[in-house]
């Protein structure tokens, strides 16, 4: 094996549990090292993912003073110790874990606020973004990004978020529901973004199987209109269009 393959099958043994479970004769480590690259991948993978916490759940750290909680203590929680026995660090299925971990540990302790679980889903959603590095398979016809989701919330997200910043109040004038489309290019941007009924229709109907006709189709969208909204999704990692 060259350099770079010996490069690529320590990254792997490194980052997936379940690669290390096959035991060393499978991978690149050594029999007498092993102990030590699972010690070593454990402390990489808590460093990945208090890292993506800190920054995915900023707004809710705000309120650490009322919860006495943030999120990216998790990882020190048994609970996480469990999860790295099976992390593939990077993978969606492992981002989702961790984030409801997050959630969980922040809701159990909330302050008096009714717009606090949609911010906690905003910041989940988020987080799969931020942590989610693996990339889905390109097919025949449009698909959905890996970590790609669109959501509706009760509150105003887009309008809440700078008065949180800005420590101002939230009232009741903030209580309407807005659809946000998250998602994330291979360059490792992050959009978040308010969308029509239209958009989330059309997001929603990209399913791999579909062909652009058929999502037309099914949204009720004029054929050109559908394309035109699917090149637009596909240009931040929302959809990926067959080449």
């Amino acid at each position: 094996m060259g350099d770079r393959a010996v490069q690529d099958e320590v990254i792997r043994y490194l980052a997936d549990a379940n690669v290390r479970a096959q035991g060393s004769r499978r991978g690149p480590i050594s029999v007498g090292e092993a102990a030590k690259a699972a010690q070593f991948a454990h402390f990489l993978a808590r460093r990945y993912y208090r890292d993506r916490l800190a920054r995915s759940f900023r707004y809710s750290h705000r309120f650490r003073k009322q919860t006495g909680r943030i999120a990216e203590e998790v990882v020190d929680r048994t609970e996480f110790d469990r999860f790295l026995s099976d992390c593939v660090m990077g993978s969606l299925a492992s981002a989702q874990r961790v984030g409801e971990m997050a959630r969980a540990h922040l809701s159990a302790a909330p302050p008096s606020a009714a717009w606090w679980p949609d911010l906690l889903d905003y910041e989940y959603c988020y987080f799969l973004q931020a942590a989610t590095a693996e990339r889905g398979v390109c097919g025949d016809q449009p698909a959905p990004g890996l970590s790609a989701l669109c959501c509706r919330f009760a509150w105003a997200l887009p309008e809440m978020l700078p008065r949180l910043r800005a420590g101002e109040a939230i009232g009741d004038d903030l209580r309407r529901e807005a659809t946000l489309l998250f998602s994330r290019t291979h360059a490792g941007r992050i959009y978040v973004m308010e969308v029509e009924p239209e958009v989330e229709r059309v997001f929603r109907a990209t399913d791999g199987q579909r062909t652009v006709d058929e999502i037309a189709e099914a949204t009720g969208i004029p054929a050109e209109p559908a394309r035109a909204m699917l090149a637009s999704l596909a240009g931040i990692g929302a959809v990926h269009l067959p080449a």
